[in-house]
This record gives C-alpha cells, sequence and structure tokens, in this order.
C-alpha cells in the first residue's frame, strides 16, 4: 500500500517553493510529482529586507508567517492538481519553511523559520509536520543542518556503505557516511548565496545563470584571502549558519578592505572561487578527495562552478539523479521523510550532526482540525 507524503522546500536563495509528491513505502523513497511555486517578487523582497535587518519587528514576522503560509498551502493544492491527487490520500506534508535567522549560538539560541504551518493545514486540510529545528536547539544542538539523517538514508537505499553528498543551496552542506553507516554532516559556508545577493544588487537578475557572469571574470586573490579568513571556516564542527551571516553587508566589509575596487565580474569570479574552494577544503581535511561525491541543490545547474569543484578535487562529481534522486528536489523530499519519521516517532542521534545531547523527535504535528 502506497504511503504518500508531500514535502516542502524554500532554499535561502528564497526564489520559489519546491514541493514533492513521494511516496515512502517499503523503505524508499520514489517521487511521484513535483512543483516549483515561485516567490512574487514583492514578498522576496520583504524577506530578504527581514533577513538582512538586525532586529525583528514581531507584527512584520507575524504577517510573513502567515503570507508564506498561505503560499506553502496553496503549492501543496497545485501540487495535488497536477498530480491528479485526492487531499486525503496524503498521510501528512512535512514543511520545512523559509528560514529569516538561525542563530544558533546566541546567549539565547533559536532559528526562525516563516511558512505557518497552521495555516498550511487549514488550507489543505491534511495533517502537517512543521518547526523541524527547535527540539534540537532545546536539546543543545545546532538545529541544522538536517538533509544528512535523509542523504545516509538514500545512500543505504542504494546499498552504499558509505559516500558523501554535498547540498550547493545558498549555504552548502556536507554529509559524510563512512562504511560502518555513521554519519556526521554540517554547513561548509556559503554556497550561491553571495552570487545570488551579488548578481541581485547589480540587477542582472537573481541568479548567475550557468554561472555565465562569473566566466567572464578572474577571481582576485587578495579578496578570496580575506573572504577565507573568516573564523566560521576554521570552526570545528558541529557547526552550522545562513544567509542572515553571509551576506552582501559581509561581503561589502571584505571588498572595503582592498586597495582597489575589483570589477564586479571579478567580484562575482572571486565567490564562485570562494564555494568551490570551501568545499575542496573540507573534503581534503577530511580525506574524502577519493570518495564518491554526489552533489544536490541548485548549484548543480552553476556550470562554472562545478567544474571548478571538479578540478579541484581532481576526481568525478556525480548528481544525486545516480541515486534516484532528483537534485533540485532532495530537499523537498527530505522533509517529506522527516514528516513520516516524525509521525512515527523515530528519535534521532544528532549528536555528530548537530551537537545535540539526546536523541529527540524532530518537527511539530499540527492536525487537522486544529
Amino acid at each position: 500500500m502506497n504511503e504518500l507524503y508531500i514535502g516542502l522546500m524554500s532554499g535561502t536563495s528564497a526564489d520559489s517553493i519546491d514541493s514533492a509528491l513521494v511516496d515512502l513505502s517499503k523503505n524508499k523513497c520514489e517521487l511521484l510529482e513535483k512543483e516549483s511555486t515561485p516567490i512574487n517578487k514583492e514578498l522576496k523582497n520583504k524577506i530578504f529586507e527581514t533577513i538582512n535587518r538586525k532586529n525583528l519587528n514581531k507584527n512584520e514576522i507575524a504577517i510573513l508567517d502567515l503570507e508564506m503560509g498561505k503560499l506553502f498551502g496553496h503549492a501543496v493544492l497545485d501540487l495535488l492538481r497536477k498530480a491528479s491527487v485526492e487531499a486525503n490520500k496524503i498521510k501528512a506534508i512535512g514543511s520545512h519553511g523559509q528560514t529569516i535567522k538561525h542563530a544558533p549560538n546566541e546567549p539565547k539560541p533559536y532559528s526562525l523559520q516563516i511558512g505557518n504551518p497552521k495555516v498550511i493545514t487549514d488550507l489543505t486540510k491534511i495533517k502537517t509536520v512543521g518547526d523541524f529545528r527547535n527540539d534540537d536547539i532545546k536539546a543543545g544542538g545546532e538545529g541544522a543542518p538536517l538533509a544528512p539523517l535523509f542523504h545516509q538514508f538514500i545512500l543505504q537505499t542504494n546499498n552504499l556503505k558509505g559516500g558523501v553528498i554535498i547540498n550547493i543551496g545558498g549555504i552548502s552542506n556536507l554529509t559524510v557516511v563512512n562504511n560502518e553507516n555513521e554519519v556526521f554532516g554540517y554547513d561548509c559556508g556559503p554556497g550561491n548565496c553571495l552570487m545570488d545577493a551579488w548578481i541581485r544588487s547589480h540587477g542582472k537578475g537573481d541568479y548567475d545563470k550557468a554561472g555565465a557572469w562569473a566566466s567572464r571574470g578572474e577571481f582576485n586573490s587578495n579578496l578570496l584571502k580575506l573572504m577565507m579568513e573568516d573564523s566560521y571556516f576554521s570552526a570545528e564542527h558541529p557547526k552550522s549558519t545562513g544567509t542572515d551571516y553571509f551576506n552582501l553587508s559581509w561581503l561589502n566589509k571584505k571588498i572595503s578592505k582592498l586597495n582597489f575596487f575589483p570589477s564586479t565580474e571579478d567580484v562575482q569570479a572571486t565567490l564562485s572561487e570562494l564555494s568551490a574552494q570551501i568545499i575542496y577544503l573540507e573534503l581534503k581535511r577530511l580525506k574524502k578527495l577519493r570518495e564518491q561525491v554526489f552533489v544536490c541543490g541548485g548549484g548543480v545547474h552553476n556550470n562554472f562552478l562545478m567544474e571548478k569543484i571538479k578540478n579541484k578535487i581532481k576526481n568525478e562529481i556525480f548528481t544525486t539523479a545516480s541515486l534516484g534522486q532528483d537534485p533540485d528536489y532532495l530537499e523537498a523530499c527530505c522533509f517529506a521523510w522527516l514528516a513520516k519519521k516524525r509521525l512515527d516517532n523515530v528519535e534521532f542521534d544528532l549528536s555528530k550532526i548537530t551537537g545535540s545531547k539526546k536523541p529527540i523527535c524532530l518537527g511539530t504535528i499540527f492536525e487537522f482540525p486544529i
């Protein structure tokens, strides 16, 4: 019998909501239907304005939370229509939400996602699991990344005892599964977020398609050195970060320390070099350069970046399509899978991923009717 779940993901680029309808029966994850729902420019601008503010306005957050919740809910309804599946056939929705702030190292650690799960449940009449990070933070963890748990499952279903999966979204995160099937993972640093922010700030689109703009520049070694000096890169894992840290303000501070202002294309090329360099250095430090490396996330479409990574590690890299998982929808599938695990009351030991101190269930269940 099919076990149908829906996963929802809005990444740090905030360009769209990815929704995935999956069958999680027979200990597998089969993607049955997928949809990408654009986030309109006005809402996207509000999200980025909020992310970049030091102080949050509770009323504005509440409005955004409601607005994003409605958008997530309608994304589910659109997906169901596309798949010709009735809502009562869906066991649950797993929704990550849109991250606004991620501050696990503050005196009062927290991680804030908008996209109210109760609103999703009200609109869809489907049980929804959301708020995946906060119980981990309460247990002493970073609250992120959570995808390594799903990455481990995917490698298992492909009968692989070990491997490396790298998700290049706004932030790049890395998962290592060793031959004993032990897993650890963490955020490496910026993936697409700085490249996206830089190209947006110069009115050349929301992202650098295939890395074409970066390919016209030359990376600046002085700027790269200044960026690589950031303490995040030398910090030991568990560690996690977000676009509220690695953003345009962070970049402009680094550029301001140079004796001259490089061309906009050179800055973009340097940001591409940074994203490739931090992945390479992590694989080298972990002695995983000869491992099978699988990549997912929006970065797989940046040909310039992918070629840089391949040239640095001097090894073949694959997308997760070779594992039977769409690289664009793997994270959405992850939260469908996590929703099932929450309904099954599965506790996870995240001590080697987030640093949490005890096994925990991930996510809060929002029933319909509330």
